[in-house]
């Protein structure tokens, strides 16, 4: 199961006002800052899941997209969670060449999150957010409503943007859960 497929049509941020059909997912998906701060901000105890860390053949279209020639990318699933609610499915794809050196320690995060070692570093640069719908009948929207239990019952959006991290690319995926927004 794990890599999870991600969709495939994918928006870029200003096309939201055509896209996005309700406002508390809007305010989610633009937002610039980490969601792990945003998350703790709602006050339960905060947590990450680590579901899956695999070295996988990576796609052309992901090659193209953090322009890299990599054959292959490390991909690290987690769940970011409130008490023990998931309320954010998160997929990192770090290429080969972006896991050396210093940044070699991304590949060893465990259980910590991602996203205090990104917006606390200064050579931290992100791209442009892009979002997506995730469909209730898509790998990823089975995962939610049958490992997960949470009903799609409202549209379901996930988004993404690469980061730099001195210089080296990495694509970050955050899919807004359900139970995010009950």
């Amino acid at each position: 199961m794990f890599p999870i497929n991600l969709p495939n049509l994918w928006y870029s941020s200003d096309q939201k006002e055509q896209s996005i059909n309700h406002s508390d997912a809007e305010s989610w998906i633009c937002s610039d800052s980490s969601l792990t701060v945003k998350i703790k901000e709602l006050g339960i105890a905060f947590s990450v899941d680590l579901l899956n860390q695999v070295n996988r053949p990576v796609s052309s279209e992901i090659q193209s997209l953090l322009a890299v020639t990599d054959n292959s990318a490390l991909y690290r699933e987690v769940l970011l969670k409130q008490g023990n609610i998931p309320l954010v499915y998160a997929q990192t794809i770090m290429p080969d060449s972006s896991v050396t050196g210093t940044e070699s320690m991304l590949s060893e995060l465990g259980n910590q999150s991602l996203g205090q070692v990104l917006f606390q570093s200064p050579q931290a640069i992100r791209s442009n957010i892009e979002f997506a719908v995730v469909e209730p009948n898509s790998q990823l929207g089975q995962f939610i409503e049958q490992q997960l239990q949470q009903p799609i019952k409202r549209t379901c959006y996930i988004r993404r943007s690469i980061f730099h991290l001195n210089g080296k690319p990495l694509l970050v995926c955050e899919c807004f859960l359900p139970a995010l927004f009950n």
